[in-house]
């Protein structure tokens, strides 16, 4: 197994991402020809009451709907499939390096059960979004902000500005995020060697289950830990998105009072502070989930005896056996 997350993400799926990189390219692209649309649409067809040429608009604005819609639309079923294709992997290299002697692999039985149905599933959903996903939502946020910039500067300044504070606390919460996430998974795996030993061992089964309230207990307490982090981000990220347009309308409100914006600017911020906002909520979210999607590696990957190799041989003939389709 390699040492980090990304490492191992380029070297079962790189010709994949590959692909998925290139449509979120297109994808992003297209996110600025709607704004540039609606501006034209104000400004020259209504503006100058041609019909012929509104209809044309329109029409081209439906078609790019329905282009970056349809794009949209194969890079979800695709990154779908490359999440179930690493999911698969992950469960039969898992399975594969803990069936050793217990000397060399001390995972126990319980802790491989946790491993193989959620670990392995949390891990293999970030794997799909890796790098296809952030390119996507920083894209489509730049392309906005870009085109925000070109029109009027000082809007899109003052509006930016205000999602810097989120560059300094989100990461300061996701640390504590990260820290009672890596609790959680290890109780939980405890949780299922308890389980199992209380099956195997009658005798100790009473002080198996005392073990067992505690490590419930103890979960309880971690997710509530979390939950309090997660949801002040969520809630502090929300009253910021508020805030943007409150600042283009007052802003830019004062602008257009002095006559040096078009009303129809101030309608394109408002449009365009949307697709700015809610792609760079996505990226915060991303960085939250790679945090924890390093922490799980690890857990795996250190689960795992030194000696475990990646082979897509073992998922294909496995693949076959189960009448399913071999991964490519």
């Amino acid at each position: 197994m390699p040492q980090s997350l990304l490492a191992f993400i380029w070297q079962i799926s790189y010709r994949k991402q590959i692909l998925l990189c290139l449509i979120t390219v297109i994808v992003s692209l297209l996110t600025t020809v709607p704004l540039e649309l609606q501006r034209r649409i104000v400004d020259d067809a209504i503006h100058d009451g041609t019909v012929g040429y509104l209809v044309l608009l329109s029409g081209i604005y439906l078609g790019v709907l329905l282009l970056q819609g349809g794009l949209k639309y194969a890079l979800n079923v695709y990154r779908g499939w490359l999440v179930e294709d690493v999911a698969r992997l992950l469960r039969h290299i898992i399975f594969d390096g803990t069936q050793k002697p217990a000397k060399d692999s001390p995972v126990q039985k319980g802790a491989v059960v946790s491993m193989v149905a959620s670990e392995a599933e949390d891990l293999a959903g970030f794997v799909g979004d890796s790098i296809s996903f952030p390119l996507l939502q920083a894209g489509t946020a730049l392309s906005a902000l870009g085109y925000l910039v070109w029109v009027e500067p000082r809007i899109a300044i003052f509006a930016a500005a205000l999602y810097m504070p989120q560059l300094l606390v989100v990461p300061l919460g996701q640390r504590r995020i990260n820290r009672w996430g890596n609790i959680h998974a290890r109780l939980l795996r405890k949780m299922g060697d308890t389980i199992v030993a209380s099956g195997t061992d009658r005798k100790g089964r009473p002080q198996q289950l005392r073990r067992f309230k505690r490590l419930v207990q103890g979960s309880f307490r971690t997710r509530l830990a979390i939950y309090r982090v997660k949801y002040f981000l969520t809630f502090f990220g929300n009253f910021l998105d508020a805030l943007a347009p409150l600042i283009v309308l007052s802003v830019g409100g004062w602008m257009v009072i002095k006559g040096e914006v078009e009303v129809s600017t101030l309608v394109v911020f408002i449009t365009g502070f949307q697709k700015v906002a809610e792609p760079w909520d996505q990226l915060l979210t991303f960085y939250r989930t790679a945090s924890n999607a390093g922490v799980k590696y690890r857990l795996i990957a250190d689960a795992l005896p030194a000696d475990t190799v990646i082979s897509r041989k073992g998922a294909r003939s496995a693949a076959r056996s189960d009448g399913g389709h071999p991964a490519d």
